[in-house]
């Protein structure tokens, strides 16, 4: 099923088959250095899409309310990453983000618009008021996708997440759909 497209991507429910093409991403020590890694990647993503797979987007079981998109390339329907969205974080109608997108494709404009594509398929289908995100301090590329996005700083928690056997500060994000909206024109 897909959810929403842009104009070079899907966002879609994960296949069972996308565990190959989704195992690269969670398993590549680079990219897990602001999220932590997970003790077996395999098995963490095997658990993972059976639960997207047993629920739809909004629903807390299984896995907790959050859900994970693929995000597929239109062209040529290679994995690029992925998006998760944890509804009623931190409240009624607010969505956590985070996304992905596996190494080989960043820096080709592919977080935003998949980001911006999940947005506004949230705020229409779920009517989200407000998203959030939070980025590790550090993460200078993850920070720059949410400023081009209009998401404003809203703070920056000291030392209050443990990831890879250390301390990070976490830099928190919000947009108001009014704001993301206004922003569309």
């Amino acid at each position: 099923m897909i959810f929403a497209r842009s104009p070079r991507l899907l966002l879609r429910r994960p296949r069972p088959g996308d565990l190959e093409g989704l195992l690269p991403s969670w398993s590549d020590p680079e990219m897990t250095r602001y999220t932590g890694a997970k003790a077996d990647p395999r098995a963490f993503l095997e658990q993972l899409i059976a639960d997207m797979l047993a629920k739809a987007p909004g629903e807390s079981e299984p896995g907790g309310p959050w859900y994970q998109y693929v995000i597929e390339r239109a062209a040529d329907g290679a994995l690029i990453g992925d998006l998760g969205a944890g509804f009623g974080v931190p409240g009624e109608r607010q969505v956590e983000l985070g996304y992905r997108i596996h190494p080989a494709h960043q820096r080709q404009g592919y977080a935003r618009e998949a980001v911006a594509a999940l947005i506004d398929h949230l705020a229409a289908a779920h009517d989200i008021h407000r998203f959030v995100a939070l980025a590790a301090a550090p993460n200078a590329a993850s920070r720059a996708v949410l400023d081009s996005l209009g998401f404003r700083l809203e703070g920056e928690f000291r030392q209050s997440f443990w990831c890879n056997g250390a301390w990070l500060d976490d830099a928190y994000y919000a947009l108001l759909a009014e704001e993301w909206h206004a922003g569309r024109g």
